[in-house]
Order: C-alpha cells, then sequence, then structure tokens
C-alpha cells in the first residue's frame, strides 16, 4: 500500500479510536454517582485540549484532527457537567475557564498562525492529565475513573504518535508521548499490574485473560522452583 495512502488512514484510525477515549468515563458518570478519584480541573483541562486541537485541525484542514476532536469536544464537554454534579463542584468556574480561552485561542492564530495553534494545543494538551496525576499521587480513592479511558488513550497515543512522525507534525507527537505516559501511570494506580494479572489468572475475564496470563504465571512457577 502506498505511503500517501497509508498515513492519512493512520491518521483516520488514530481519530477514529480517540473518539472511544472519553466514552467509558462518560458512561461510568451516568451508571453510577461515584465520582470518587476524578479530577475536575483536569476534566476541564481537556476541553480546552479538545477545542484547541479542533481549531488546528479546521485551519490545516485536517481530516483526522477534525474526526477526532469534534466528537471528542462533546464528550469532554459532557465529563465535566457531568463530574461537577457527582462531585459538587460549581460549572461556572468551567465556563469562565473556556470564556477566557477562546479569544487567547484566536489571538495566538491571529498572530503566531497555525504552527503557533498547534504549540499551545500541545501547551494545554500537556498540563491537562496533571491534576488527575496529583489526585492519584495524594493516594485518593479511585473508584470513580474508568479503566477503560486510560487503556484508550495509550491506544490512541501511539498511533497519534506514529501519525505526527509521518506527518512531520511534531507537536502532535510530544503531545502524545507525554498523554501516553501519564494516561500509563494513571492506569497503574487505578488497576495495579499485580492485581490485574491475579484477576486474569482467576478466571475473572474468562478463557481469554487466563491465556492472556499464563506465560507470567509458568515464568514465575519456574522462578520459585529455581530457588527452592
Amino acid at each position: 500500500m502506498p505511503l500517501t495512502t497509508l498515513v492519512p488512514m493512520l491518521g483516520l484510525l488514530a481519530a477514529g479510536l480517540g473518539v472511544l477515549t472519553g466514552v467509558p468515563q462518560v458512561l461510568r458518570l451516568l451508571r453510577s454517582p461515584d465520582a470518587t478519584g476524578l479530577s475536575h480541573p483536569s476534566a476541564v483541562l481537556a476541553v480546552l485540549a479538545s477545542g484547541t486541537w479542533l481549531s488546528y485541525g479546521l485551519a490545516l484542514l485536517d481530516p483526522a484532527q477534525i474526526l477526532a476532536n469534534v466528537p471528542g469536544l462533546g464528550c469532554t464537554v459532557v465529563t465535566v457537567v457531568l463530574a461537577g454534579r457527582r462531585l459538587g463542584v460549581p460549572l461556572r468556574h468551567a465556563v469562565l475557564a473556556v470564556a477566557a480561552w477562546v479569544p487567547v485561542v484566536a489571538v495566538t492564530f491571529a498572530l503566531g498562525g497555525v504552527l503557533v495553534v498547534g504549540v499551545l494545543a500541545t501547551a494545554v494538551s500537556l498540563v491537562r492529565m496533571l491534576p488527575q496525576v496529583l489526585t492519584v499521587l495524594r493516594r485518593a480513592p479511585l473508584h470513580g475513573l474508568a479503566p477503560s479511558t486510560f487503556a484508550l488513550t495509550q491506544v490512541s497515543a501511539t498511533l497519534w504518535t506514529a501519525y505526527g512522525l509521518a506527518t512531520g507534525q511534531g507537536s502532535v507527537v510530544v503531545c502524545s508521548v507525554v498523554s501516553f505516559a501519564l494516561a500509563g501511570f494513571v492506569l497503574s494506580r487505578r488497576c495495579p499490574p499485580l492485581v490485574v494479572a491475579r484477576a486474569l489468572h482467576a478466571g475473572r475475564f474468562g478463557v481469554p485473560g487466563q491465556l492472556l496470563v499464563r506465560p507470567f504465571v509458568l515464568a514465575r512457577r519456574a522462578t520459585l522452583t529455581l530457588a527452592a
């Protein structure tokens, strides 16, 4: 397949998966009143990040960015509203943040052009997950977090990194690599690997889960046998 065809397909695949990343968190908030461990500031920053990337994509007429961030923006807005209600956080702060951010993006585009908007989008994307990471570091209960959202974020970030490298969009690469690392950290605290491995081995997710961890179980048994 020609590279000129493969690269746009990679971008659309990353965008399509990116659309799904926030869905598990929205569904969790709809099903449960427990939003413990979810950082509302991170959710607000996600709205700003999606809006800025959408502006960047529209300026470049990049189908992948537009496809990812139109529904992505809607999903982040719903998350902010639902999380605010569950956590008892006034929504006026989120509204003020968006109202203040829109002219910042407009002025940035007018003065620096689309590349500077990309830098701005990267900057807000780099910091958007930091409040969530700080919440995790405080050892707060994390029952309100949807693990699938962070797992999908890692897969999506991997595809966006490849797409950014292929298209020479450095801002996309930097943002994706950092997003991958931070999402992985949060996921490792929400679902510790050892706990997940034990659940899989116990049949929590059926035979496929047991087969997935079987090599690790056999390796551990062999190690214990040698140590004895």
